[in-house]
């Protein structure tokens, strides 16, 4: 848009001849993109109430969204309160008080496990038949349980079967006995 110059010295004609000029160079109201456009003065202000109602700062918005990843640039987000997300929790370390929710004893889900979870599941592990790293089979008397660490179970051996000559039961036993 070319400068205009008024002079102190114009006439009224000459300056409004010179400053109407002004409005052929700028369009006209039809072309303006607010919905008010029955004057520029209208269409100003529906300007300025759609840009106050801008965000200045992000502690405005009470639910934000994010349009896309969020690079925390080397930052921490820090403060009090939840976070609730679905999908994939991928982290390096969880440090801190880590609370969740203890499922039911026999749940054998993928969930992570609280120590109430594993202690109530340790407490029903009370009989040796119950423990899947034991093979009770033709128990008899005088059979003892040999833990075998080739393949990381318990089993029930004969004395003979677990390299314990019969003898040598009844000498041991008795050093024990005392």
């Amino acid at each position: 848009m070319a400068l205009v110059v008024t002079n102190l010295t114009d006439t009224f004609d000459e300056w409004r001849i010179k400053t109407n000029s002004l409005g052929t160079q700028t369009g006209d109201l039809t072309t303006l993109s607010t919905t008010n456009k029955s004057s520029l003065a209208a269409s100003i202000n529906e300007v300025f109430a759609n840009d106050a109602t801008r965000l200045t700062n992000l502690v405005e918005d009470t639910s934000p969204q994010l349009g896309g990843n969020l690079d925390l640039n080397s930052n921490n987000i820090t403060g009090t309160g939840n976070i609730t997300f679905t999908g994939i929790l991928t982290a390096t370390s969880i440090a801190g008080t880590t609370v969740g929710t203890t499922q039911s004893p026999g749940n054998n889900s993928t969930k992570l496990a609280t120590t109430a979870y594993v202690d109530a599941q340790v407490a029903t592990e009370d009989t040796l038949a119950e423990m899947n790293d034991t093979t009770m089979s033709g128990l008899a008397d005088l059979n003892i349980l040999q833990y075998d660490s080739g393949t990381s179970t318990w089993k029930n051996q004969t004395m003979s079967a677990a390299g314990i000559p019969s003898s040598g039961f009844a000498v041991a036993m008795a050093i024990a006995l005392g």
